[in-house]
């Protein structure tokens, strides 16, 4: 590997590392009320890390012809779990959203495999009309859009516009890298932007989350608390934190403390020190993996070294924001952090897919 790979290797292992510990931290109180064993969250983080780094060694041994032969193949497999979620016996329903596959005693998200595969299908189509996308044919504009597309319209159906919004983001960036011109993906942009708008205005409890990032405080027990009660975790915190495990938010104040805000609960024990520590981290992933991109001349490993890349450093930034209270609330875990089995082995897998890329380079 190279030395890029290397730093991009041990810093996911920090936040791994720094994610299995702040879980336990930020679940037990609850894991010990829901499920009578504090350590119950723990062990199940533990055992995802564990599945995902054996997944990782394993993708990172394959050549980067496997992915792109198969590109096509994954796009297909990750329509198809998206559309399992909607079939009775086999779609698991929780909290008013059907985005989860029963797998006995686990679940499923395909929304997370289905990022990684349209990240290695547009990789691979844009790098095999790249001739025709610099003679600005706007013939290849079409096929990535239409799986885009359906992809989308799967998803608003569970309904996920959190990641909806991502995928549409790191197509256009992709579509950006390749070399599209720009009036094609302003284009594309304008069209999506009056879909959104709708999509958030017409439905009233992502409208009550666009008023509650406004002015939390002008509905603090409703629709406001989630985001009041993360901004007082920061404040509590300080500089150096309440000390790991003495968090008070997370004694069922915060909700979702453990997963879609646990940055927020890194911020009350560990502090601005934490905080930074983290978001340093991020960035050196961000530009070791820049890094990568730029010095391979393959044009497929470019873009898909990217588009990992960006996968997880944008999701990571979309969460962080969301707990500061920067963006409204869009319901993305933060990558390698956050409780949750999918998620964790999916960014493992990409980190395995980036080290196999690089390798082969």
């Amino acid at each position: 590997m190279s030395r890029a790979a290397k730093i991009f290797f041990i810093c996911v292992y920090a936040l791994v590392g720094i994610g299995v510990v702040m879980t336990y931290s930020a679940s037990a109180i609850y894991a010990e009320r829901a499920y009578q064993d504090p350590q119950f969250l723990l062990i199940r983080q533990a055992i995802y890390a564990v599945a995902g780094t054996v997944l990782l060694f394993m993708t990172a041994t394959l050549p980067s012809s496997f992915w792109q032969q198969n590109a096509r193949g994954f796009v297909l497999l990750a329509l198809l779990f998206l559309g399992l979620v909607f079939v009775p016996g086999i779609g698991h329903l929780a909290g008013g959203a059907q985005r989860w596959i029963g797998l006995g005693i686990v679940n499923f998200q395909p929304a997370e495999f289905a990022k990684l595969a349209v990240c290695i299908y547009l990789s691979d189509y844009l790098s095999r009309k790249l001739k025709d996308i610099r003679k600005g044919s706007m013939l290849t504009f079409i096929p990535p859009l239409m799986i885009v597309a359906a992809t989308s319209v799967l998803l608003l159906m569970q309904p996920d516009l959190g990641s909806t919004a991502f995928i549409t983001l790191i197509t256009g960036i992709l579509f950006f890298l390749a070399g599209f011109r720009l009036i094609y993906v302003g284009a594309a942009a304008l069209v999506a932007m009056p879909v959104f708008y709708f999509l958030v205005i017409r439905v009233p409890y992502r409208l009550s989350r666009v008023t509650a990032y406004l002015n939390p405080w002008e509905d603090p027990q409703g629709s406001g608390f989630q985001m009041i009660q993360s901004l007082l975790a920061f404040g509590l915190g300080g500089v150096q934190g309440v000390g790991l495990g003495q968090s008070t938010q997370k004694l069922f104040y915060l909700p979702s403390g453990y997963n879609d805000f646990i940055f927020a609960i890194i911020g009350e024990e560990l502090g601005l020190i934490g905080v930074l520590a983290v978001l340093t981290l991020y960035l050196v992933i961000f530009l070791c993996g820049m890094r990568m991109a730029a010095q391979t001349q393959n044009d497929f490993k470019r873009l898909l070294i990217s588009a990992l890349t960006l996968m997880i450093v944008f999701q990571s930034l979309v969460n962080m924001m969301v707990a500061t209270g920067l963006v409204p609330t869009k319901g993305l875990p933060l990558p390698f952090l956050s409780y949750g089995g999918t998620s964790l082995v999916i960014n493992l897998i990409a980190t395995g897919l980036l080290l196999s890329l690089d390798r082969s380079r």
